[in-house]
């Protein structure tokens, strides 16, 4: 019993081996970007806000700052050279109208799939659960001023670190000249979101 016991253990762990320490492999780097991006854009659907689209140079800038926050085991908006997150897009070569940055962590280290899923869903929750004046977070996620976004991913000995970088292009590269929409983008604003 205790032999067929250890062989379906065996038979369950087929797949690719995933390492007991240290970083995930890239693919579910890669998943848990797309995960939580379809998280944010369902919380932006509740409020009829147009999704958010990812933008590679911001997704450059924010797995770049997420590595240097777990390395360094500090969770702050600006990196160890004192750059802003609107800097290290800028540098990259990107421009925005509008830029915002929400970092979170988790103090454990996961590498395995669902239960790294499990820590960034429960970062997230949190983030919208926030209540005014302090919730910040949630603001970034939501607002219409945003149309892209790039998440930044790292796990190491010093835990999970996320970054989101919401990225608002000029108006008249977003908005052309629908009137309509602009004053939508007003009355949203005017209503905290």
């Amino acid at each position: 019993m205790l032999l067929s016991a250890l062989a379906l253990a065996l038979a369950l762990n087929l797949g690719p081996a995933l390492p007991a320490e240290g970083a995930p492999p890239p693919t579910t780097l890669a998943l848990m970007r797309q995960k939580l991006l379809d998280e944010l854009n369902r919380h932006r659907a509740g409020l009829s806000v147009s999704p958010l689209h990812v933008d590679a140079l911001a997704q450059q800038a924010a797995q770049m700052h997420s590595v240097e926050m777990e390395r360094a085991a500090k969770l702050r908006h600006e990196d160890s050279s004192g750059h802003s997150p609107l800097w290290r897009y800028t540098s990259l070569g990107g421009s925005a109208q509008a830029y915002g940055e929400n970092v979170g962590y988790f103090s454990r280290g996961v590498v395995n799939p669902d239960l790294l899923w499990s820590s960034i869903a429960e970062l997230d929750r949190r983030m919208m659960a926030e209540q005014p004046p302090n919730d910040g977070h949630r603001k970034n996620i939501l607002s219409v001023r945003y149309s892209a976004v790039g998440i930044g991913v790292a796990v190491g000995p010093n835990g999970v670190y996320i970054t989101e970088d919401f990225v608002g292009y000029p108006r008249a590269r977003l908005y052309g000249t629908d009137h309509s929409v602009i004053f939508q983008l007003a009355m949203m604003e005017r209503d905290g979101l």
